[in-house]
């Protein structure tokens, strides 16, 4: 039986008040923590609060985005993986360096929970990259590809920076971003590798969940 259109009408409109409300509390901590952070003079401490702060900032972009949609129970993952991407470039504008995001990304629409993860993950990444990938170079490349196969999504960002380690252990490794990826990772009942290919390269597969099966459109 089809709900009455009056009912689906609220519920559209509850969706849309909560996406708002959400993003709202999200960057009032955002402004706190500037606000702290502008008090710490240790170096490392205040990039700490920096990288919280975009962490929040990453959960933030995905509300607003479904705030302005129509469609308020999924979203588009190569908007929302750009919008990550574009912010943290901004984000680490004084770095020395010119540095190029190149954007191979599927349209592949997901429910906010598969989101808002793989978002998270570009963030560690590409954080990672545009902090330890160039050192001492002017220029560097960060490609970031996305695509659908068999019912797996596909997450490759790869740099053309000096590379991880030749030792490299990704099991052993204890680096805070490495465990939050592990984490996020498994929370998505995915997969990823990390390896050395002309600078270093992040692949991650997980499981693809049609959102138009699985969630309430409200349209």
């Amino acid at each position: 039986m089809n709900e009455p259109q009056e009912h689906k009408s609220e519920q559209k409109h509850l969706l849309k008040e909560i996406h708002h409300r959400v993003k709202n509390n999200l960057n009032i901590i955002i402004g706190l923590l500037e606000l702290q952070s502008q008090n710490i003079e240790d170096v490392s401490v205040k990039e700490m609060f920096r990288e919280s702060i975009n962490r929040i900032r990453s959960m933030a972009i995905i509300h607003e985005y479904l705030y302005r949609s129509e469609n308020h129970s999924s979203i588009d993952l190569s908007v929302y993986i750009e919008s990550v991407a574009d912010n943290l470039l901004s984000v680490y504008s004084e770095n020395k360096i010119d540095l190029i995001i190149n954007y191979f990304l599927e349209n592949i629409s997901v429910e906010i929970d598969i989101a808002i993860p793989t978002g998270l993950i570009v963030n560690e990444v590409v954080t990672n990259s545009i902090k330890h990938a160039f050192p001492g170079r002017q220029k560097g490349r960060i490609d970031i590809t996305l695509e659908k196969k068999n019912h797996i999504i596909s997450l490759t960002v790869k740099d053309n920076g000096i590379g991880v380690p030749v030792d490299f252990d990704q099991n052993n490794n204890k680096s805070l971003g490495l465990q939050l990826i592990k984490l996020l990772v498994a929370q998505l009942n995915g997969k990823y590798k990390i390896y050395r290919e002309q600078g270093t390269t992040v692949q991650i597969e997980i499981p693809f969940i049609d959102s138009k099966k699985n969630n309430f459109n409200c349209k």
